[in-house]
């Protein structure tokens, strides 16, 4: 089939059309209702009008992303990491021209009603509902797409969640589903060289102590609010800083299983090197992990940080 990414690019605009005409009809329905008992210019009515709003962002991810889905299956066609950006893209550029012409029709109400901060609040939840529900839905579209085209990499949700000890939901959480699975791919094609056992394991070691430090606090386990909101911009300074040397040591095993002569020395250090301050930089509390990433440097250069 020729130029599929357009025509599924086509189907994908036209099954949001079909969202967006149906918010419409109930949202008619919604206005008639409020303004037959009195009650347009209640905070209710404007209430029952953002949660009609919230289901097309609810349905978003999942709908055009069926559409992909269904049209790739159908053509053996793989889903690749270019057209899964593009996919993101897509759809959080769309998702966002909605929320900010809901917002501009929404806030002067709830201005007017005194609850301007509350719709605010609200705003900012469904953007980051949205992004949680986007990225849980592209990796079930590639977990599927994958399934019948033999594409991708052999490690699937459950897997790295065995593999490091991890949750699914902290997966899902720091956004490192994809990567992660890259990870385990590369390290899956020098799995055979005997030197490289133990430093391996050590480095996945190395993982599973980050990850189980961050899954240690959580906010409902704290009593106070204010202590509830400090624990809440720990978790989620934590949870970026893990996600900054997943994404680190991708590169740097992409250079180990290239041939000797081909790697960039460059790329070794830098990648090196961030992670190295990242782990150093959290007030000695991750020091510890260093020697689980270190031999792997020093394997492939044979320099200290």
């Amino acid at each position: 089939m020729d130029n599929l990414d357009e025509k599924i690019d086509t189907l994908i605009r036209e099954k949001l059309f079909s969202l967006i005409q149906e918010n419409g009809a109930r949202i008619k329905r919604i206005t008639i209702k409020y303004i037959k008992s009195n009650k347009k210019h209640t905070l209710e009515h404007w209430q029952t009008l953002y949660d009609s709003y919230e289901k097309v962002f609810r349905a978003m991810p999942r709908e055009m992303l069926r559409v992909e889905r269904e049209v790739r299956i159908k053509f053996v066609s793989p889903l690749t990491d270019t057209r899964m950006t593009l996919l993101k893209t897509m759809i959080n550029s769309e998702a966002e021209m909605l929320i900010q012409k809901r917002a501009k029709e929404c806030q002067p109400e709830y201005d007017k009603l005194g609850q301007g901060d509350l719709f605010e609040q609200r705003v900012e939840q469904t953007r980051e509902k949205l992004n949680e529900n986007l990225e849980q839905q592209i990796q079930k579209c590639l977990d599927s797409v994958n399934a019948v085209t033999g594409q991708g990499h052999k490690f699937g949700i459950q897997d790295l969640m065995k593999i490091y000890d991890v949750k699914e939901s902290t997966l899902h959480e720091i956004n490192i589903i994809s990567p992660l699975r890259s990870i385990n791919a590369l390290l899956a094609k020098v799995n055979g060289n005997p030197g490289l056992t133990n430093i391996l394991e050590n480095l996945q070691q190395g993982f599973r102590h980050l990850f189980k430090d961050i899954q240690k606090n959580r906010v409902n386990d704290v009593a106070t609010m204010e202590a509830r909101k400090k624990v809440k911009m720990e978790v989620a300074r934590d949870t970026m800083t893990v996600r900054e040397i997943v994404i680190n040591t991708q590169p740097f095993l992409e250079q180990l299983v290239l041939p000797e002569d081909r790697r960039n020395p460059e790329v070794v250090r830098k990648s090196w090197s961030n992670i190295f301050e990242i782990l150093e930089g959290q007030e000695g509390r991750w020091a510890s992990v260093i020697p689980n990433f270190k031999p792997l440097y020093e394997f492939m250069c044979g320099e200290g940080n």
